[in-house]
């Protein structure tokens, strides 16, 4: 009977708090913020986010391509609130990104403690054999990848410090590939790898100073251009008909299924794992750890074969 009465217990406290979890937070309440911004604004998640935060504040979208840019704003013309355009490629030098920024918000006379909310959600992709690029094309790639991130964390972490009215939050985009090194990922997994651990490291500095800090680890993402970048383009003619398409498998996620989990969990979690195939890959991860996940793909040596025939 008492075994029966603690499973009982124990389904209904898991059942409230999958209920909590998955509770739509009170965003203008809770961080009483004017303006969102989104970094890569104008990829599958980040119209998205775009789209979502719209619908309780106005939007600073940033973004490389100024084009892509104007086409989001005429896209949301008509929404009740604004989104500003802000250009800046991540590929160019960071420590400009706040000064250049702090020029931005005065030309369109933004009141910098009215920032509440930051997603630093711009990132690309790479599948290539770690020996087949330049070691300046790797730097280029932790920047976008990692640094860009650091340097978003730098300047918002400084400015959230300074409202003192209320909370606020910076939410980054991870990926479900922080749970296992994989091959032809070494610089995608080690990036997103830091991403994660450099925000479990601010959620542990600045939660009790009012700063809600999330990691999201989506699984594969449907309907983005992610797998058209520049550096998946050295799949050869097997992996770019089936790993391209990874988007459509069942165990891919939708963006608007992310951005629903990151307002839903910000604010009550460190880290957050979308989709079934992501929370399997993070268990495996945590269970088998990193010398087990390294010895096992070490030994994947068909997949040289099977993915790099043209690289």
């Amino acid at each position: 009977m008492k075994i029966q009465t603690l499973i009982t217990s124990a389904l209904i406290v898991s059942s409230l708090y999958l209920i909590w979890l998955n509770c739509a937070m009170n965003l203008e309440r809770r961080y009483a913020s004017k303006y969102a911004v989104v970094t890569g604004a104008t990829g599958g998640v980040g119209q998205e986010i775009v789209a979502e935060m719209l619908k309780t504040m106005h939007v600073i979208a940033v973004d490389r391509d100024e084009q892509l840019l104007t086409d989001l704003v005429l896209k949301h013309k008509s929404s009740k609130n604004l989104v500003l355009p802000f250009v800046f490629d991540f590929t160019n030098k960071l420590s400009t990104f706040g000064p250049k920024f702090d020029s931005f918000l005065r030309q369109y006379n933004v009141d910098k403690l009215d920032v509440g909310m930051c997603f630093s959600n711009a990132g690309i992709g790479e599948f290539k054999q770690f020996e087949a690029s330049s070691f300046e094309a790797k730097a280029r790639f932790m920047q976008v990848n990692f640094s860009s991130h650091l340097a978003i964390s730098d300047y918002f972490c400084k400015l959230f410090l300074t409202r003192t009215h209320a909370k606020s939050a910076l939410i980054v985009t991870s990926s479900l590939i922080t749970g296992t090194c994989g091959r032809f990922f070494a610089l995608y997994h080690t990036s997103k790898t830091m991403l994660s651990a450099l925000a479990a490291s601010l959620y542990s500095e600045y939660a009790s100073k009012g700063i809600d800090v999330l990691a999201v680890h989506p699984s594969s993402i449907a309907n983005t251009k992610f797998m058209k970048g520049e550096g998946m383009k050295t799949l050869d003619s097997f992996a770019s008909k089936y790993i391209s398409h990874i988007g459509n498998l069942w165990i891919s996620v939708t963006p608007k299924q992310i951005v629903a989990q990151m307002l839903s969990r910000v604010g009550k979690l460190n880290q957050t794992f979308v989709g079934f195939a992501t929370v399997l890959n993070a268990v495996q991860g945590a269970l088998l750890g990193r010398n087990l996940n390294a010895f096992l793909w070490s030994k994947c040596t068909f997949l040289d074969k099977l993915f790099t025939k043209n690289q």
